[in-house]
């Protein structure tokens, strides 16, 4: 049985803000490089690549409607990994993000050299967002571990008085976390975007 694809409006300027302006969440599938360089505040950036289906399953209410942030060209490729986990409930699309007039936010983003430095400072909160089993077969000394799938229900967890430094694997899931965490008011945070590949390759200290 061929399922047809529903094709969403994409909405004006005028439609993206009012919805906007009513809370309705905004989901960004741009890679993470172009969110990190400018986004629009309380969006969360779900990269539209092959985890997209499972991390919008993981941070969207079945029940609430949604923006996305995507080419044209994605658009029926992101609405089938959606409909087969059962999530139609998207309001429009907008594929400009400076095209709605909104301040756009830079996520913070740092090297190892960078996050080396951080690293153990009593000042700092290191916090890696990977599942429980890859942070307890490697980490780095001192992180926390709040899985990215869950951080909206453990945000208790993390310090809004200290540096907040976020990592995972190798960036996706960490663009995921800065983006969740901006969005209900933690500022102080930069993302290791590396992640545990980089750290691991360069011969740097792990503990498991």
């Amino acid at each position: 049985m061929l399922v047809e694809v529903p094709k969403h409006p994409k909405l004006t300027r005028e439609q993206f803000l009012a919805a906007y302006n009513k809370g309705l969440k905004v989901i960004d599938a741009r890679n993470k490089v172009a969110f990190a360089e400018g986004f629009i505040p309380n969006s969360i950036n779900i990269q539209g690549n092959n985890s997209f289906a499972t991390w919008a399953g993981w941070l969207l209410n079945y029940q609430e409607q949604f923006i996305l942030i995507a080419d044209d060209a994605q658009m029926e490729d992101l609405t089938r990994k959606l409909m087969r986990i059962g999530l139609d409930n998207v309001y429009g699309y907008i594929s400009d993000v400076a095209e709605t007039g909104l301040p756009l936010q830079k996520a913070e983003v740092i090297d190892i050299r960078e996050f080396e430095t951080l690293v153990g400072k009593p000042d700092v909160q290191v916090v890696d967002v990977r599942g429980v089993s890859e942070y307890k077969a490697g980490h780095v000394e001192g992180a926390d571990n709040v899985f990215v799938g869950t951080l909206p229900w453990n945000l208790d967890k993390i310090s809004k008085d200290k540096q907040v430094v976020i990592h995972c694997q190798s960036g996706d899931r960490a663009s995921v976390a800065y983006a969740i965490l901006r969005a209900n008011g933690f500022d102080k945070v930069k993302n290791y975007s590396g992640g545990m590949k980089e750290w691991t390759e360069a011969g740097k200290k792990v503990v498991a």
